[in-house]
């Protein structure tokens, strides 16, 4: 008996250094959008977590979450929240300390504000593709933020895109 102790506490080390680890790690964007579209902004090395999936969403309208998080920089981050919303929605009232913006074209554009949070930059859009309602948020360490409403605006639209919203289509 001890014998058998001993040599399922060997194989069990012996797996655990020859990488036999099943643990899985959630990939950027949570499969909610394709890891890539955020490595310009957060680098290739991230940890993600989320709720929820594509399929609970379209079919039960449970709400879907992720957070992509820059390895070793928490201030560096992109979060996407989506729920299913048919009806009108008010914009938040809320004041936003560095201002609000538009991001897209005549044809299709959502506002987005930018404040600083503890000394680092962070954008948060929010859009509709209907009938889905999308919050995007981009943190960074600083407030180069130019570019953030459109990056948002874009990974939004990646989402609906795989959520089959015919408005979405395209690549424009």
């Amino acid at each position: 008996m001890r014998t058998a102790a001993v040599l399922l506490l060997v194989a069990a080390l012996a797996a655990g250094c020859t990488g036999g680890s099943t643990k899985e790690t959630t990939p950027g964007g949570c499969g909610l959008v394709p890891a890539e579209r955020l490595t310009g902004l957060l680098g290739a090395d991230v940890g993600a977590s989320g709720t929820g999936s594509l399929h609970a969403l379209r079919d039960q309208h449970t709400r879907v979450f992720c957070r992509t998080v820059a390895t070793g920089h928490p201030e560096r981050y992109v979060t996407l929240r989506a729920e299913y919303h048919p009806e009108p929605y008010r914009l938040p009232a809320k004041s936003c300390s560095e201002g609000w913006v538009y991001a897209g074209t005549p044809a299709k554009y959502t506002p987005a504000c930018q404040e600083t949070v503890h000394g680092h930059g962070r954008t948060e859009l929010v859009v509709r593709w209907q009938p889905y309602l999308m919050h995007v948020v981009v943190g960074r360490s600083d407030r180069d933020w130019g570019g953030d409403p459109e990056r948002a605006l874009a990974l939004s639209r990646v989402l609906a895109q795989r959520l089959g919203v015919r408005e979405a289509s395209g690549n424009g």
